[in-house]
């Protein structure tokens, strides 16, 4: 029945106004249908202080400000959607936001754990979870952390799609990561992607543990940015461009950084060039060439270490 009442809903709301589901109305667990101009969905009154923001697929559930025909306006966990040809199958997980269970136990559950819901809803759907991407992106923050204390200026290109992931006054620096123990391989995405035109290019790489308690996030990586004084503001709206907005779980995942290995990408170094090919051109037919390089052959730098750390000078 609630399922039925919030497609109802959906046809008379208006944009930017939350309109009552009448079977909740009149009880302690009132939930409202939402319309924006690109989405609509329900919302439930949120009491938490943590900001609240995932998503996966064409979903989103986020903590934000509710408003009323009233002028009324209220906080609350609204979860949404931009697509209409879903409408029918996301009314049912709609109804599963706001149905309030046995004597509101299952409101109570999501109030107190909104994050942890939405996992196992995302579980259950089969997401392709965004997680697996994070120590990509915390790896990219902490190579540009540390050519910032080096003195160097520099900036995160990674969300621009450009050719490297960190450009600095006096160098690229290419960043690989991983949570394998033991395997040191990078891919490297294109043809030439270790030829850089005009400046020296260096390759860092990360190996990461995951945990929970101990290590680094990227929320407090972009902390130790502000620390620095460098324009955290910027750092976040390209993450958001990489799909981290804030508020989302994704931001607060702890890993350990073990190794923070520093190789330098010359004559001697294990790649794909130009002149790997006849004229300079890939062969007729070939438009992109993507292959593994085994790093565990090479002398790197310890960039944790302290061992050799005026890169400057590499």
């Amino acid at each position: 029945m609630l399922k039925t009442a919030i497609l109802n809903n959906w046809s008379t709301d208006i944009i930017g106004y939350a309109q009552a589901i009448s079977l909740l109305e009149n009880t302690d667990y009132p939930a409202w249908t939402v319309k924006f101009v690109d989405a609509y969905g329900v919302a439930i009154p949120y009491p938490g202080d943590e900001d609240i923001n995932e998503s996966f697929s064409s979903a989103k559930i986020c903590s934000t400000t509710i408003s009323f025909h009233n002028g009324n306006t209220c906080r609350a966990l609204v979860l949404t959607t931009s697509s209409e040809e879903i409408k029918t199958p996301f009314s049912s997980l709609c109804e599963a936001l706001i149905d309030p269970g046995e004597n509101g136990e299952l409101r109570r559950f999501i109030e107190t754990s909104p994050v942890l819901w939405w996992e196992e809803w995302k579980e259950l759907l089969g997401n392709r979870n965004i997680d697996e991407r994070i120590y990509d992106v915390l790896g990219e923050l902490c190579a540009l952390k540390y050519a910032v204390k080096n003195g160097e200026e520099a900036e995160w290109n990674g969300p621009e799609g450009a050719s490297y992931d960190i450009e600095t006054d006096i160098r690229f620096i290419e960043v690989k990561s991983s949570i394998n123990r033991d395997r040191k391989e990078v891919t490297i995405s294109s043809q030439f992607q270790l030829f850089p035109p005009d400046k020296k290019l260096d390759l860092l790489f990360c190996r990461f543990e995951p945990t929970i308690l101990s290590g680094i996030s990227i929320d407090s990586v972009l902390q130790d940015f502000r620390e620095l004084g460098y324009n955290a503001d910027l750092l976040n709206a390209k993450l958001e461009l990489r799909g981290f907005e804030k508020g989302m779980s994704a931001r607060k995942k702890r890993f350990i950084l073990h190794e923070m290995l520093l190789y330098k990408v010359d004559e001697t170094f294990p790649r794909i060039t130009p002149d790997s090919f006849v004229g300079g051109v890939l062969p007729e037919g070939i438009t992109k060439i993507t292959y593994t390089v085994d790093l565990s052959g090479r002398i790197p730098i310890s960039v944790l270490s302290g061992e050799n750390n005026d890169i400057q000078n590499n």
